[in-house]
């Protein structure tokens, strides 16, 4: 049964879940596009479903929505789709690509480097490797539905070992070996003040998750922090004495 409603014919049948093609022949090309139908400020379309069965018009049962189809043959039509146990939300979708967005642990460089020693009253600096302090992202579909979540690095943790707790806004600034040291500085930075054979350093990247999807959707993920522990070996100056 169908009426006819602003132009649109309004049909009671069933169509195929939204983002498949509609049935014409075997091989057939024909592809459809479903899009959400608003209509009186309603999310449902503001459309009253004629049940074949009696002489009364109500709202369609069940979860669902109202779509527009249009058809590259031609076929036009706005339809209420009941939702399928198996469908996805947008949120849900972008919780999945979330997950496989690939966030490992960071790698973590200083001055002095790793495996050198560093000196008591002299400042050690920590920076990420190239590459390590830009977003991520994944993108996920099923059928209509599509979503898009990105990780974005926020800040680096670092402690230090010493009970110190440095937190840095970036990724620290590279040591220049090709300049003089009174000519660079960083503020992701400690200075140890007694020696000690292996302080144990754990550096910590904090990621933010965002996410958007289809129907205007979107919103916050929750923060995913990664982080690695490591040696800093730190002694004492050695004074040069010589003879006058």
């Amino acid at each position: 049964m169908s009426s006819d409603y602003t132009g649109y014919i309004i049909s009671a049948k069933r169509l195929p879940r939204p983002g498949s093609a509609t049935p014409a022949g075997k091989g057939s090309k024909v592809r459809c596009t479903y899009q959400p139908w608003f209509a009186d400020g309603r999310e449902n379309g503001g459309l009253e479903f004629v049940d074949p069965g009696s002489n009364l018009s109500s709202e369609p049962t069940g979860k669902g929505a109202y779509y527009l189809v249009e058809c590259s043959d031609g076929y036009r039509d706005v339809v209420w789709i009941k939702k399928r146990r198996d469908a996805v939300t947008p949120e849900q979708l972008a919780r999945r690509a979330y997950k496989l967005i690939p966030i490992a642990p960071p790698t973590v460089l200083t001055a002095p480097p790793r495996g050198q020693n560093g000196l008591v009253g002299l400042p050690q600096w920590f920076f990420l490797a190239d590459g390590q302090w830009a977003p991520k992202s994944k993108r996920l579909h099923m059928g209509t539905v599509w979503a898009a979540a990105t990780a974005t690095p926020e800040r680096m943790t670092i402690s230090t070992g010493d009970g110190e707790t440095l937190t840095c806004d970036g990724p620290g600034a590279a040591y220049d070996t090709t300049r003089p040291a009174e000519q660079q500085s960083s503020t992701c930075s400690h200075t140890y003040q007694h020696p000690a054979s292996a302080y144990r350093a754990t550096v910590s990247v904090t990621w933010s998750g965002t996410w958007r999807g289809s129907g205007g959707t979107g919103g916050t993920l929750p923060p995913i922090t990664k982080s690695v522990t490591f040696p800093i070996r730190v002694i004492e100056a050695q004074a040069l004495v010589t003879k006058g």
